[in-house]
């Protein structure tokens, strides 16, 4: 037992755990780096999750994604493979099941290290069958690549709506830093282009900071949403929403409102708030984005509705603490009945009281049968599922 880590008695909480034999390891016989869950109901008792993991961090070659199935609503897992590709490191950013059924659209991005999500390829795998086989990757129909789809949802309309970020160079810094002198400058025309190098040798955590560095540096980041009219056969690119304090806006969510509204809120780098942008023709032009009052700590978010109109937010309700950004501590729901105007409920879920943990990631659905939201959170060690009833109190941890 964490004896540092308080949960509210209302919820409950369990670590995602394959046989020993089918997990990941480091050649050190240490756990790999573990990020980024997603979890989906593919039948009656029957759940889907994955997650990021391989390598030490996050972008790194060997990243690939970790797939398993539970056929009894969670209480345990069977390994069902990976998505990984040969030479780039991949991970999975979206399961979207438009018949909350076995129907699963995984959409995967490959990249390479030191370019993050700068260089992204991006692909669709289809299961029919709850995630026990898949076809594909394929390229995702409509001429869109290089994005990072989200949580997408099925409008009342029918059509779907992913919505999703991507990256724009805007620097003069062209290319990505070398590992050592490059063979040429980068050139236009008469003019020789700025270029990062990195040292032979360098270490892991040196050649990320480096990539990261040059990423931020040289890119904006911008959201919009992919919208299919005919059940993803084809997808059109919607929106181009810039601006935030360093000018870089990624992993978005959206809701549709009972007035059929779209809210999109929008994780802001360095702004210590989420963003948000309003849509009234399903997704086709997004208002500017705007500051919201939710305070975060540039952390991706999960929104949910219920069939009674009621908005569910899992975040980590933190904002700037001075001028450093405060950490993913502690994990939280927010509930609202009127329309994301006021926030009825605001409920600490779990907390841990060391300085530097962080509680990541929420990913889930809810289940109105059982009156429950279930979804799947990371420490970066582990992967767990919290049960949280929809009717939970405000009790402080």
């Amino acid at each position: 037992m964490n004896k540092e880590r308080i949960f509210h008695p209302a919820v409950t909480n369990t670590e995602v755990v394959l046989p020993e034999s089918d997990t990941l390891c480091l050649d050190s016989g240490g756990r790999a780096f573990l990020r980024e869950g997603l979890l989906r109901r593919v039948g009656p008792a029957e759940l889907l999750i994955t997650w990021t993991t391989g390598g030490v961090t996050e972008p790194s070659d060997g990243n690939v994604t970790r797939i398993a199935r539970s056929t009894d609503n969670g209480r345990t897992w069977q390994d069902c493979g990976l998505f990984r590709h040969p030479h780039r490191g991949l991970f999975t950013t979206e399961l979207f099941c438009p018949n909350d059924g076995a129907e699963v659209h995984a959409f995967l991005n490959t990249y390479g290290f030191g370019t993050w999500m700068t260089q992204l390829l991006s692909y669709r795998a289809i299961s029919r069958d709850g995630g026990r086989t898949w076809d594909g990757p394929h390229s995702i129909p409509g001429g869109i690549q290089s994005v990072w789809p989200n949580r997408g949802i099925k409008l009342s309309t029918g059509a779907w709506l992913i919505p999703m970020s991507w990256a724009e160079l805007f620097g003069e810094e062209w290319a990505e830093p070398a590992q050592g002198r490059a063979p040429v400058p980068g050139q236009v025309g008469a003019r020789i282009l700025r270029q990062t190098e990195v040292s032979f040798g360098a270490d892991t955590y040196q050649r990320y900071h480096k990539g990261n560095e040059w990423a931020d540096r040289n890119h904006r980041y911008c959201v919009g949403v992919m919208r299919s009219d005919d059940q993803g056969r084809t997808f059109g690119l919607h929106g181009h929403i810039t601006g935030g304090g360093a000018g870089h806006l990624i992993e978005p969510r959206v809701v549709e409102l009972a007035d059929g509204r779209i809210v999109m809120l929008i994780r802001s780098q360095k702004e210590g708030f989420l963003l948000r942008s309003d849509s009234r023709d399903g997704g086709l032009t997004w208002t500017p984005a705007v500051r919201t009052d939710i305070v975060n700590p540039s952390a991706k978010v999960n929104i949910l509705k219920a069939r009674d109109g009621r908005i569910f937010l899992i975040h980590n309700p933190v904002g700037h603490q001075g001028n450093i950004m405060g950490g993913r501590n502690p994990l939280a729901l927010w509930i609202s009945d009127d329309g994301m105007q006021t926030w009825r409920v605001k409920v600490d879920l779990v907390k841990d009281s060391r300085p530097n943990v962080s509680l990541n990631y929420p990913d889930g659905f809810l289940d109105e049968a059982a009156g429950e939201l279930v979804f799947c959170w990371e420490d970066t060690e582990k992967l767990f599922v919290m049960r949280v009833p929809m009717e939970i109190n405000s009790l402080s941890l």
